[in-house]
């Protein structure tokens, strides 16, 4: 029989069995799980995909329930949606949309997956079947690019705080340049202008000297002597404005604010007077600084009675001094270390367009009368003259605290250096010192003082390390060893070994133990000194000039 067409009729048999085929082909390449249920949810098809994602063979997983496969802890729940859904008119759904599903392999491990029901009612019975993706890679990718986002983002706002932070930097430097520029303007100005009008005072006092001589009569005198005090409030005057300009010669000492603050207490409290509380806060071993003491001096009076004056009901003056090192200032120190005196009060404060020019000579907020308006320019051109600098911070209504940043005194430390220095004797060949040592802080410090006697200085951190050195063939003249040490050779062990491999080497020991312990026998030590902890950079230097000449220093 055949068709209108032509063709042969189809034959079920043959159609069945392609398509059998094509879904066994399915079943086999598919890499999802596909699993089929039947009415009691048990499994009856189990591919090759869901055996690689579960770990179970066909044989162990054929006909056991579906609960194998899911975590205990979600097996009643999922039990409630299995029967909805059974009894739904839905052909098919995904179970756990939007949701996280988790599946439970045979090594009792879960992960997480996707998974998709569709039932067919065959002969009255429900069959279910199954398709199942493992997303535990997409999960973890989808988890590893939220943390490179959430890096990245981090990344971008710290940079753009840092961006925020140098701008606001670069804002404050233009600020402060354009501020140092406008008082230098300043200080060349008035500079001038008293250097002219002291010239003209020298001709006014010396003319007056001569006509008081002159005068006849005790009339005349009192005349010329109002006439002369105007001239010396004048030389006052251009003497304060030179020390604003930085032009008047300064008399530096090394000196130590806190004693110098503690000598004009009484004077201090005098020029505050009663409704105002005074306090000081010392710091303890303030660092010196080198200034003129009268200067400083007038500088804390100065900024007392401007204190003061900002408290006309009363309040509280505080001066402080500080060690303030380079990295806290709020300026440009240059990694200089500074000594900071400060005076606070509680009184008004100053707004910020009053601290722009607290510092330029003659701008005062006082009324007429109560100052020349030269009390916190002179403050400040002394500072910059000394090598530091003043710093106004103020709060309306609750008050001010201006601070001198003066520079710590070197030079004294540096004098003593060189008088050291030149106290202890330093290499003279630049021979070559092995030290060896066990504790790496002790280690280190000692290289440092070994290399600044002028020495080249090597390390170990053991007897053993020291040996490999030596039998490498590296000069070494004289080995700096400690006793007591870890790696299973001693200082002692370590002068025998010297001794018959590298006999013209000189060795010398140091320890810590006291002296009846360090020494045991002195046949164990040979003819090494020992130097003993703690030591001295000079009986270092002496110790190792003895040792390489041949001399006992123990």
């Amino acid at each position: 029989m055949k068709l209108a067409d032509g063709s042969p009729p189809p034959d079920p048999e043959a159609e069945l069995r392609l398509a059998e085929s094509q879904m066994s082909t399915i079943l086999a390449i598919a890499a999802d799980a596909i699993i089929s249920l039947n009415e009691h949810m048990r499994i009856v098809v189990f591919n090759e995909g869901a055996a690689a994602i579960f770990g179970y063979a066909k044989d162990e997983i054929i006909g056991q329930p579906l609960d194998v496969l899911i975590p205990e802890r979600f097996r009643p729940t999922h039990h409630g949606h299995v029967a909805e859904f059974a009894e739904s008119h839905v052909a098919a759904r995904r179970m756990g949309e939007r949701q996280e599903i988790f599946a439970r392999r045979k090594d009792g491990s879960e992960f997480p997956a996707e998974a998709s029901i569709a039932k067919q009612v065959i002969g009255g019975r429900h069959i279910f079947m199954v398709v199942l993706r493992d997303v535990t890679e997409r999960k973890r990718d989808q988890a590893e690019l939220a943390r490179a986002n959430t890096d990245l983002e981090r990344r971008v706002a710290e940079r753009t705080r840092e961006l925020e932070a140098e701008i606001h930097r670069r804002e404050e430097a233009h600020a402060a340049l354009i501020q140092a520029q406008r008082m230098e303007a300043f200080g060349q100005l008035t500079g001038g202008v008293a250097h002219d009008f002291n010239n003209l005072l020298t001709i006014v006092t010396g003319n007056l000297e001569l006509l008081n001589e002159a005068m006849e009569t005790d009339a005349s005198r009192k005349l010329v002597k109002r006439a002369a005090d105007a001239a010396d409030m004048g030389a006052a005057l251009t003497k304060r404005l030179l020390t604003f300009a930085r032009r008047r010669r300064l008399s530096p000492q090394v000196l130590d604010l806190n004693d110098l603050v503690l000598g004009l207490m009484e004077i201090l409290k005098r020029s505050i007077g009663e409704p105002i509380t005074f306090t000081t806060i010392l710091a303890g071993k303030l660092w010196k600084t080198k200034v003129d003491p009268s200067e400083v001096e007038n500088a804390i009076l100065n900024l007392a009675i401007n204190a003061r004056d900002a408290m006309r009901g009363g309040g509280e003056l505080i001066v402080e001094t500080r060690n303030v090192a380079g990295n806290a200032l709020p300026f440009d120190g240059g990694g200089r270390e500074f000594v900071l005196l400060s005076v606070t009060d509680t009184g008004e404060g100053m707004p910020p367009e009053v601290i722009e020019r607290a510092f330029e000579p003659f701008f005062s907020t006082k009324e007429p009368g109560r100052g020349t308006g030269l009390g916190l320019s002179t403050v400040y051109g002394f500072a910059v003259q000394s090598g530091g600098h003043a710093v106004i911070e103020s709060t309306v209504g609750k008050g001010t605290t201006i601070s001198l940043y003066l520079p710590r005194a070197d030079d004294a430390v540096a004098a003593a250096v060189a008088a050291d220095a030149a106290a202890v004797p330093l290499s003279e060949n630049s021979e070559v010192v092995l030290v060896v040592e066990d504790n790496a802080e002790v280690r280190e410090l000692t290289l440092q003082r070994v290399e600044g006697l002028g020495y080249v200085a090597l390390e170990a951190e053991s007897g053993p390390a020291a040996v490999r050195l030596l039998e490498s063939g590296e000069h070494v003249d004289l080995v700096l060893s400690d006793i007591v040490m870890a790696g299973g050779m001693s200082g002692y062990d370590l002068v025998r070994w010297v001794g018959v491999h590298a006999p013209t080497i000189k060795v010398m020991l140091t320890t810590g133990y006291a002296a009846e312990e360090a020494r045991h026998d002195p046949a164990e030590r040979g003819a090494s000194p020992i130097l003993r902890k703690p030591y001295k950079r000079a009986e270092l230097a002496v110790a190792l000039r003895d040792a390489l000449q041949g001399r006992d220093t123990a």
